[in-house]
Protein backbone atom coordinates (compact mmCIF):
# COMPACT_ATOMS: atom_id res chain seq x y z
CA UNK A 1 0.00 0.00 0.00
CA UNK A 2 1.17 3.56 -1.12
CA UNK A 3 1.80 6.49 1.31
CA UNK A 4 2.34 8.91 -0.37
CA UNK A 5 2.33 9.90 -4.12
CA UNK A 6 4.49 12.63 -6.09
CA UNK A 7 2.79 15.90 -7.20
CA UNK A 8 2.62 16.09 -11.25
CA UNK A 9 3.28 20.41 -10.75
CA UNK A 10 5.99 19.84 -8.36
CA UNK A 11 6.99 16.26 -7.38
CA UNK A 12 6.60 16.75 -3.73
CA UNK A 13 4.71 13.90 -1.96
CA UNK A 14 1.51 13.49 -1.48
CA UNK A 15 -0.07 11.83 1.37
CA UNK A 16 -2.93 10.00 2.53
CA UNK A 17 -3.56 13.15 5.49
CA UNK A 18 -3.46 15.50 2.77
CA UNK A 19 -6.17 13.37 0.50
CA UNK A 20 -8.22 13.34 3.91
CA UNK A 21 -7.81 17.17 4.46
CA UNK A 22 -8.72 17.78 0.62
CA UNK A 23 -12.49 19.12 1.11
CA UNK A 24 -13.96 16.47 -1.54
CA UNK A 25 -11.90 14.68 -4.35
CA UNK A 26 -12.97 16.92 -6.72
CA UNK A 27 -11.23 19.96 -5.83
CA UNK A 28 -7.46 18.65 -4.82
CA UNK A 29 -4.69 21.50 -4.81
CA UNK A 30 -0.83 20.30 -3.66
CA UNK A 31 -0.10 21.22 -0.66
CA UNK A 32 3.60 22.02 -1.63
CA UNK A 33 2.77 24.29 -4.61
CA UNK A 34 -1.32 25.06 -4.63
CA UNK A 35 -1.32 24.06 -8.25
CA UNK A 36 -4.93 22.37 -8.54
CA UNK A 37 -5.19 18.77 -9.33
CA UNK A 38 -7.83 16.37 -10.93
CA UNK A 39 -8.25 12.33 -9.91
CA UNK A 40 -9.41 10.68 -13.37
CA UNK A 41 -9.48 7.33 -12.75
CA UNK A 42 -11.33 6.95 -9.24
CA UNK A 43 -13.52 10.15 -8.81
CA UNK A 44 -16.14 8.83 -10.70
CA UNK A 45 -16.43 5.37 -8.71
CA UNK A 46 -16.37 7.74 -5.27
CA UNK A 47 -19.21 9.85 -6.29
CA UNK A 48 -21.38 7.00 -6.62
CA UNK A 49 -20.42 5.78 -3.12
CA UNK A 50 -21.30 9.51 -2.11
CA UNK A 51 -24.41 9.17 -3.19
CA UNK A 52 -24.91 6.15 -1.43
CA UNK A 53 -23.23 7.28 2.10
CA UNK A 54 -24.67 10.68 2.15
CA UNK A 55 -28.00 9.60 2.99
CA UNK A 56 -26.88 6.83 5.15
CA UNK A 57 -24.87 9.64 7.43
CA UNK A 58 -27.95 12.04 7.13
CA UNK A 59 -30.22 8.96 8.64
CA UNK A 60 -27.58 7.82 11.27
CA UNK A 61 -27.50 11.64 12.22
CA UNK A 62 -30.98 11.72 12.23
CA UNK A 63 -31.60 8.11 14.02
CA UNK A 64 -29.00 9.03 16.90
CA UNK A 65 -31.16 12.77 17.60
CA UNK A 66 -34.25 11.19 17.74
CA UNK A 67 -32.89 8.59 20.10
CA UNK A 68 -31.42 11.86 22.35
CA UNK A 69 -34.86 13.81 22.46
CA UNK A 70 -35.97 10.61 24.26
CA UNK A 71 -33.51 11.12 27.62
CA UNK A 72 -32.37 14.59 27.03
CA UNK A 73 -35.44 16.86 25.35
CA UNK A 74 -32.81 19.82 24.56
CA UNK A 75 -30.88 17.95 21.90
CA UNK A 76 -34.28 18.68 19.69
CA UNK A 77 -32.98 22.64 19.67
CA UNK A 78 -29.65 21.58 18.60
CA UNK A 79 -28.85 21.15 14.75
CA UNK A 80 -28.59 17.76 13.73
CA UNK A 81 -25.07 18.34 12.24
CA UNK A 82 -23.71 19.12 15.61
CA UNK A 83 -25.53 16.24 16.69
CA UNK A 84 -23.91 13.71 14.29
CA UNK A 85 -20.51 15.85 14.52
CA UNK A 86 -20.18 14.59 18.22
CA UNK A 87 -21.79 10.90 18.25
CA UNK A 88 -21.14 9.56 15.06
CA UNK A 89 -17.64 11.35 13.60
CA UNK A 90 -16.10 7.87 13.49
CA UNK A 91 -18.99 6.62 10.51
CA UNK A 92 -17.51 9.88 8.89
CA UNK A 93 -13.68 9.84 9.57
CA UNK A 94 -13.45 5.95 8.38
CA UNK A 95 -15.50 6.74 5.34
CA UNK A 96 -13.09 9.55 4.34
CA UNK A 97 -9.95 7.82 5.36
CA UNK A 98 -11.61 5.19 2.44
CA UNK A 99 -11.72 7.72 0.25
CA UNK A 100 -8.23 8.62 0.46
CA UNK A 101 -6.74 5.75 0.66
CA UNK A 102 -8.62 4.53 -2.47
CA UNK A 103 -7.38 7.78 -4.44
CA UNK A 104 -3.97 7.26 -3.18
CA UNK A 105 -3.26 3.05 -4.11
CA UNK A 106 -5.41 3.25 -7.24
CA UNK A 107 -5.74 7.21 -8.29
CA UNK A 108 -4.23 8.99 -11.34
CA UNK A 109 -3.91 12.42 -10.63
CA UNK A 110 -3.50 14.44 -12.73
CA UNK A 111 -2.69 19.02 -13.18
CA UNK A 112 -6.04 20.66 -14.33
CA UNK A 113 -6.31 22.37 -17.68
CA UNK A 114 -5.81 26.19 -17.40
CA UNK A 115 -9.18 27.10 -19.63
Amino acid sequence: MKTSIPCPSCQEPITIEHFENFSTPFSMKCPHCKAKLRETKMTPLLFVIAVFVIPLMLFLGITVKNFLVGFFPIVDKVPTIFVFMAFCYLPYALYEAFNATIIMNRGNLQLKNKD
